[in-house]
This record gives structure tokens, sequence and C-alpha cells, in this order.
């Protein structure tokens, strides 16, 4: 029930409910209270007793173990007991009750605990795929059935444990909940709790402690490692590159070179999520085999063994080999040197010329090797190979080193020969042209052009448009100071036709002035000329289909020249860039009263047909006209042109057909 009777509020509270039962209920009934239900040991506890026997003969009795003195009260129907510090486990409250000679008592076990909880420590950081247990020992809890402990992933439930016995009240056995697991990267901050519980029973349970442990998990499974190990020269900068890779996380790793046991200087970079290089510049100062170290470890982690990777590398003296090609004359001797300085291993020199091996030798210190050629034009420009090769003291680490320099063999001549590029002899007018003049030689010859006497300093000649006066006979000049040589163009251009003429002969006789007259029966010669390159092609265009014409290269002749013949004569000039024309009109005398009479007879024809249509027409209205301006006539039936009428009714004589009109129908 729950009361806190030990004030006086309490316990008029408590005697108030115990009367209504009492007076409400049939028979006797006890009833105990234990408040808290579940007591955490070395706390207070309330006990209460009450009964509803009615009667004056009644006993109540509240009876304990030893080691449990309450401050009580009490009442005819009730006690109530107060334990201040209850430091005993086997805590139970029986209570006796005789009501009228009949006897009756209940007893009420009370759960006792304390909140000790243990989560047995893990590493600090728990590797990856990697097997491990999470203990958790509960508190004290008596009877021991009462505990449950919990395991939670958050607020997952990941496995649970509890008892079936009782237990003896004075055994210190705890409860132990163990989860084993494997560690993920998932796990990485993930909280895991270890719950203590109450069975309260009627699947009711209450929370008494709890603890929780937060994970840490790491990936480091491969040694870090060194990817160059190629041999490197002695006091030459290279960068050392050290990468360890499936690494969680990332963040966390540290990787660091060391020479010595001293650290190098270095950069860490993350090219991906789980990816860490770490690059040193480096500097070796003495030759042959040094220990190089790339160590990687989770700096926040101590916990965790730190991995490295060590290497020799092999540190050489390689000087860069030279060569000397003295600039010479063609035809004198050329003595090409090729030598290397400092060099510490087994060396071997090379002169090549491209592929071919042209000298060699071998030495563990310093060597030259020579080759005299004789300098010819063809060799101006000819690249010659100084290589050394220098064999390491490992060979199944790395391939030998190979240094080279190359040197260029410079001839003096002079030019061997001019050329002219883009060289067409037929040139198009109004078309662009480019030539360039060209001459090989050492040094480089001058380039000069020459038309016309003229001289132009370039190699370059730009024509934007060609025209006549371009053609002609070009000269390209290259020369230096061992001598010159030339190229001559000779242009011709060309056109389309133009400046197309004719001569007229009329019966031998040349005539002027055009059109030009006949007489039927004369003898005419047409002559056509034109300019053009190549030379045109003369056609004639004749619009007549006279008989009669003699037609040749350049002329037209009619013999006897009639009425048929007479037209415009034309002469064309063709050639695959354009044509021109000229023309002559053709006339042939007596031919004109033909003409006259002929546009006479057609005007008659035109005059009368005209007349005709206007009769049908007019014979045809009906109706009112509005007549304006109209011609005087000479028909008195005919109202007077001159007088300004705007309508009148067609009532009178057709003069023309000689009918009546009335109402616009015949009568």
């Amino acid at each position: 029930m729950g009361f806190q009777i030990m004030s006086p509020h309490g316990l008029i509270q408590f005697l108030t409910i115990t009367s209504y039962v009492t007076t409400n209920m049939a028979g006797i009934d006890i009833w105990v209270d234990i408040n808290p239900q579940v007591l955490e040991f070395g706390h207070s506890l309330e006990a209460n007793c009450s009964t509803s026997c009615v009667g004056s003969d009644v006993l109540i009795i509240l009876e304990y173990k030893s080691g449990l003195t309450p401050h009580r009260q009490s009442g005819s129907k009730w006690i109530a007991d107060f334990f201040p510090k209850v430091t005993a486990w086997d805590v139970s409250v029986p209570c006796f009750v005789r009501c009228n000679r009949e006897q009756r008592s209940v007893k009420e076990v009370v759960t006792v605990y304390n909140r000790e909880i243990n989560i047995t420590s893990l590493p600090e950081v728990l590797e990856v795929n990697r097997r491990y247990s999470l203990q958790c020992i509960g508190p004290r809890v008596y009877p021991n059935n009462k505990l449950i402990l919990t395991w939670l992933r958050g607020s997952e439930i990941v496995q649970r444990n509890s008892r079936e016995g009782q237990g003896l009240p004075d055994e210190d056995n705890r409860l132990r909940n163990v989860f084993n697991f494997t560690a993920s990267l998932s796990d990485d901050g993930q909280e895991y709790t270890c719950l203590a519980e109450v069975d309260l029973g009627s699947n009711t349970t209450m929370s008494i402690t709890n603890s929780s442990v937060t994970l840490q998990t790491y990936s480091f499974m491969d040694q870090p490692r060194i990817l160059d190990k190629r041999p490197k020269e002695v006091k030459q900068e290279v960068i050392l590159t050290c990468e360890v890779s499936d690494v969680y996380p990332v963040e966390k790793m540290r990787v660091r070179w060391f020479q010595d046991g001293e650290e190098l200087n270095s950069v860490t970079t993350r090219p991906n999520s789980n990816t860490v290089q770490s690059t040193a510049a480096w500097t070796p100062q003495e030759t042959g085999l040094i220990e190089v170290v790339c160590m990687a470890d989770f700096e926040k982690y101590p916990s965790v063994p730190s991995k490295n990777h060590t290497v020799f590398i092999e540190v050489y003296v390689f000087s860069s080999p030279e060569i000397q090609i003295p600039t010479s004359h063609e035809g004198n001797l050329v003595n090409i040197t090729c030598h290397v300085l400092n060099v510490s291993g087994d060396l071997e020199l090379r002169l090549k010329k491209e592929n071919d091996i042209l000298a060699k030798g071998s030495s563990s210190t310093g060597l030259t090797i020579s080759h005299t050629v004789q300098a010819q034009a063809k060799l101006d420009g000819q690249q010659f190979i100084c290589e050394a090769e220098l064999k390491l003291q490992d060979q199944s680490i790395t391939s030998p080193v190979i240094k080279q320099q190359v040197g260029t063999l410079h001839v003096l001549y002079a030019p061997l020969k001019a050329e002219i590029f883009q060289a067409q002899e037929n040139w198009i007018e109004g078309e662009s042209q480019n030539l360039t003049c060209h001459g090989q030689g050492n040094p480089v010859p001058r380039r000069v052009w020459i038309k016309d006497g003229k001289m132009e300093s370039r190699g370059l000649l730009y024509i934007p448009s060609v025209q006549l006066q371009h053609g002609g006979l070009y000269v390209c000049m290259v020369k230096n100071e061992h001598g010159l040589k030339t190229s001559s163009l000779n242009v011709t251009i060309l056109y389309k036709p133009r400046d197309t003429f004719m001569t007229i002969s009329v019966n031998n006789k040349t005539v002027s002035g055009f059109p030009v007259e006949v007489t039927k029966g004369d003898e005419i010669t047409l002559s056509c000329m034109s300019d053009g390159r190549p030379s045109p092609v003369l056609e004639w265009v004749n619009p007549s289909n006279g008989n009669n014409i003699e037609i040749g290269p350049g002329f037209l002749r009619i013999p006897y020249i009639t009425s048929e013949h007479q037209g415009i004569y034309i002469c064309r000039a063709t050639n695959q860039y354009g044509s021109d024309e000229k023309d002559v009109d053709i006339r042939v005398k007596g031919l004109k009263w033909i003409i006259v009479v002929t546009v006479g007879i057609a005007a008659v024809l035109t005059t009368a047909v005209v007349t005709a249509l206007y009769q049908k027409f007019n014979a045809r209205k009906r109706g009112e006209y509005n007549v304006q301006n109209a011609k005087p006539n000479n028909n008195a039936q005919i109202p007077n042109g001159h007088e300004y009428q705007k309508s009148f009714p067609l009532k009178k004589l057709d003069p023309y057909c000689g009918e009546t009109i009335t109402n616009g129908l015949n009568q």
C-alpha cells in the first residue's frame, strides 16, 4: 500500500483506510505493505501489517530475524515498523494475526541489492575482424533469481542473462553476462551498455543500475611499403614515398621516415579513405648502402604496435657524361670526345650515332673515348650520343643506371642548291601566289628574289592578285660567305579572252560603222579576233537559219546575201578561264516597204476587230448608263454628247441596229 505512517499525517491516512477496509470487508484480511518493494542495501525500509479483524480479541505479531530492530508504532489492528538503515541481505516481513481464536499469517520477502556493477576492461582500441568479450558483473542481489543483466548495443538488446534459483543470502555470488563479438568498423564509436534490472513479476522490471563502454576500433592489416627502392645519386635530392593501405581510421595513422635513427621531415597525405602516404625529401651525403626506415603507427593508440619497412638504398657517385664536338669546315677532320670524370663502380662508356656504337670503353673511375669523322655537308646537324652505364652492386634490385648527353655536329659549307617551293610556271590572273626561296647551308644563307633587274631580300614572295605584269623570269638566289646558288622560274600569266573585235568586208571592201547595211546579192565576210591565254576558241552565234553560209576559224562568209540572212551576228571567244564576245547588226536594203505594208495591214485588221467587238458589246447593254464627256454625234435621235447627262432611259432607236430598245428588252 506504500504509506509513510511515521509522520502524524501518514498515520491518520493509514488508520482511515484501515477502518474503511474493515468496515467494507467480510472475514479476516491481513495486509502487509513494504516500502520500497526493492531495497538498496544500507537504505531505510518501512514495513506495515494490518488486519480487518472485528472484535476485542485481536493480536498482531511482527517478528524479524536477528539484527533487524525497527522503530515501531502500533494500534489495535496495525503495526508500522521503520528501519533507518538495513544492513542485512535476508530481509522478510512475517505478519501473524490472531482474531477471535482464528489465526492467520503472511510473509513478504524483500529484494535487497547494491549498485556495484563492473565491466571488465577491453584494450584501448580493438582490431577489426578480431574476437573480443564484453563481460559484465552485476550487482549483489538477494534473492539471486531476481536479477536480470542485459547487454545493449545502442538501444538494441544483443544478450540477456538471469538465474533460476534464489541462492543463499550470505554468499556473494554475482551474476555475469559475457557477450562475445567480432570487432568491425561499425563498432568504432559504438556504445555498449550493461543494464541491471530487478524482476518485479508480471513481466515487470525495475532498473537499478547500468554501466557503459564506448568502443574504438582500428584496421592496420598490412605492413607499410617503400615504393621506390632504386639506387640514388649522392648529394642529389630525391623524394622517398611510403604507403600504408587498408587503414582505419586514416586520420589517426602516422607515417614517418628515419635514417640512422633520426627522423626525416615528411609530409603525410591521404589519397583515399583507407590509404596513407608519406613523402620525404632526402639528400644522401655518402655512398654505399644506406638504411632508411618507414614507420607507421597510431599516435593516439599507443597500445597498437607500430609496423616498419626497412630497405637499404644504394647511393653512388655518377657524374653526367660530357660530349665535345668542335665546329668544322666541310672536308676537315673532326675529333668527337666523350668522357666521364667522376664515378664509383663499374662504368661502361659508349659513343653512338643513333644505334650504332662508334667507340666504347670501361673503367671503375673516370674514362674518356673519342672518334674521328670527316666533316661533310650531309653530316651537318648529325647527333652523336655519349652514353654512360653504371653497374650497381645488387643487380637483382635494379637495372644499371644509364646517363646520356647528346651532341650535334656543325659543318660549315656553301649552299647546296637554291630551291623554289610552290613553283608553278602558269599563274591565273586575279588569284594569289606564294613563292618561297630556300637554300640549305651553314651558316644559314641569305635568300634574295630577283625580277626585272630588281632585288628583294626576303625568302617569301607574296602576290595577292596576279596581273599580266607579274609574268616573266623570277630568280631565287641563296648565298653565305662560302658560296651561292640560284634557281629560276619563268612565269606565264593565264587569263580569260578580252578585246574581242570584228572586221567586216562587203564585196571585198572593208566597211566601218554599225549597223552594216548591204544590198541583196552582196558578198559579206566577217573576221573575228580575240586576246587570251591560252588562245581562245572562236564560235559564231547567227540568229538566222539562212543557207549558203561559210564558217571557218575566225571568219564567217555569205557569198550571196538575202533577206533571210538579216540579223545580229555574234562572235564568242572562250577558254577555260572565261569568255568574251562581239556582235554586229546586218541589215539588207529593200526590206523597208515590206515592213511598212505589213504594219499597215496589221493596224487595219486590229481596228476592224476592235470595232466589231465594241458593237456587239453595246448591243447587249440594258438599263440606265452614266455618260460623261460624251463625244458629239450626228444622229438627231441620240442626245448631244456636249450636254452633260447623268442618266437617261434607253427608249431610243438604236442607230447601229435600227431597233427600238424598251425596258432593256428587244421589241
